[in-house]
């Protein structure tokens, strides 16, 4: 691992340990085992590592996304759907770059997602419509059906980190996978339709 890497694990680390208003350059340094002037080398100032560990949080959400091998499209949101999860449990430092703190290059709704910034949504926003088009899921903007469904995610995750589950990591893998299944539930078309 290069410098420059160890400094943005360590600046997720220091992120998720205190957050955006505690964190610091000394503190990154510290714990990278550097001096505070030799972040300098690879980082211009402190807002310019905090953007840096949020494009590195952000690169690691849209691997795990792009990972999936779903050709289905509800498949592919379902499975979307079980990564979000993971992803808040296995790597909470990258989550909460990517979904909680701002660190600079997080992306607005509608704007932003409209303009296909966000990698990720603009994939789940192509499934949604595959899934239309193939009249599994009902009219309506994709980009809010894709916004609702993981809505509907995030706030689980969010209870979880906040230690409100008093269940295992498989129980509560298994109870979000039930809620995505429910907020894709409310888009799908009735079998019959389906058919026609």
């Amino acid at each position: 691992m290069d410098t420059r890497e160890k400094l943005l694990n360590c600046a997720l680390e220091e992120l998720e340990r205190g957050g955006v208003e505690s964190f610091s350059l000394r503190s990154v340094s510290a714990a990278a085992g550097i001096t505070p002037m030799g972040v300098y080398r690879h980082f211009a100032n402190k807002e310019d590592l905090l953007r840096a560990a949020g494009r590195e949080a952000f690169a690691a959400w849209q691997r795990r996304a792009e990972s999936i091998r779903a050709t289905d499209a509800l498949e592919w949101l379902r499975q979307v759907g079980r990564l979000y999860m993971t992803f808040a449990l296995d790597e909470p430092a990258h989550f909460d770059a990517c979904f909680v703190m701002r660190t600079g290059v997080e992306r607005r709704y509608p704007r932003d997602f409209r303009a296909g910034k966000s990698p990720v949504v603009s994939m789940m926003v192509a499934r949604v419509s595959a899934a239309q088009s193939a009249g599994a899921l009902a009219p309506g903007d994709p980009l809010e059906i894709a916004m609702y469904f993981w809505s509907q995610l995030h706030g689980l995750a969010m209870l979880h980190r906040s230690d409100r589950f008093a269940m295992s990591r498989t129980a509560f893998l298994a109870l979000a996978a039930r809620a995505g299944e429910r907020a894709l539930a409310g888009y799908l078309l009735p079998k019959e339709e389906n058919e026609q």
